[in-house]
């Protein structure tokens, strides 16, 4: 255990220790090892995050400074102060530049004075149970200034539903949709799994908080509870004008402190689950084709851990 704890030590003060070289360098115009950034997505919060984590861990990895590419929201996460932002000038210093490809085939070299730059369809496998890496990411990845979360209630099991519905993003059309049907699942799943719960906690109070980008939340909370008023539930909702743009690190913040989300196949929530707070997490975990065309959730994954700390279980179940 002393040795392990060492190592993760010794990992955490060299990687730390990158971002003063590049610095450096740049001040005194100099040529420096190869690093890595990435290419802008175009997507939402949780698109990027996913994005800065995959260059990030090929940092992690290779020992090379990462060159922080700013996104939507980002000037307002610690990770805006500690990263090296990228700018142009930076290529100065590489004698290469190198766009990796979607295939797993490539080999970053620390020496080689390339700056490497991912694609958002690189295949990067992350280890999402690495201490230190999770460590870093978790330190990065948190408001620079005070935000105001939702207030979960005391005395009751709290459940975080997180409904992606597109909330006038451009891209979040029905094509779209269509295409991604694990990431826009249906009202009914969310509501099917809000039941699961209650039925896992049923000498409990719930506190249920629905987490939309949906255009009309209010529908959606009277749909809920239209459905659910047969069990012990209290709803919350933001109810004001409502879009994709708005409360998006409130909500993604607040999310990590409830004891259950209820999750789509959204990097969003994702990312809640991986550096969040959470003891049950459930999600679609795959779809079947109908002979109409059209797709629905036939498994689903349930995760369960007593804290943080320690690692997922997970418990799959066929539901179609």
């Amino acid at each position: 255990m002393k040795n392990n704890l060492f190592l993760c030590t010794a990992m955490l003060l060299i990687y730390g220790a990158q971002s003063f070289g590049i610095n450096d360098a740049v001040k005194e115009g100099q040529n420096f090892q190869s690093a890595i950034t990435w290419e802008p997505n175009g997507g939402r919060f949780g698109d990027n995050l996913l994005s800065y984590s995959k260059a990030k861990w090929l940092s992690y990895r290779h020992q090379i400074p990462l060159l922080y590419l700013p996104f939507p929201h980002s000037d307002e996460l610690i990770m805006h102060e500690q990263e090296n932002i990228y700018t142009t000038n930076y290529l100065q210093l590489f004698s290469h530049v190198m766009h990796l490809p979607q295939s797993s085939h490539y080999k970053l070299l620390p020496n080689s004075n390339t700056l490497y730059i991912s694609h958002w369809k690189t295949d990067v496998v992350i280890d999402w149970f690495d201490a230190v890496f999770i460590k870093e990411l978790k330190k990065n990845i948190m408001p620079r200034y005070p935000i105001e979360k939702v207030i979960i209630p005391d005395g009751c099991v709290s459940i975080a539903v997180h409904v992606r519905n597109g909330g006038g993003f451009v891209v979040d059309n029905e094509q779209e949709k269509e295409r991604c049907p694990l990431r826009f699942v249906p009202d009914e799943f969310f509501i099917a799994q809000v039941e699961r719960l209650a039925k896992m906690f049923e000498n409990e109070k719930l506190y249920v908080h629905i987490f939309t980008d949906h255009l009309e939340p209010a529908e959606l909370l009277t749909k809920f509870k239209k459905a659910l008023k047969n069990y012990q539930i209290t709803f919350g909702c933001r109810m004001e004008e409502n879009n994709h743009k708005l409360n998006v690190l409130e909500d993604f913040f607040s999310m990590m402190e409830f004891d259950c989300l209820v999750r789509p196949g959204s990097h969003y929530s994702r990312f809640v689950q991986r550096l969040g707070n959470n003891k049950v997490v459930i999600y679609p975990e795959s779809v079947k084709k109908l002979t109409n065309g059209k797709s629905i959730i036939d498994v689903i994954a349930i995760k369960k851990r007593p804290n943080s700390n320690t690692r997922w279980k997970t418990k799959k179940i066929v539901i179609a």
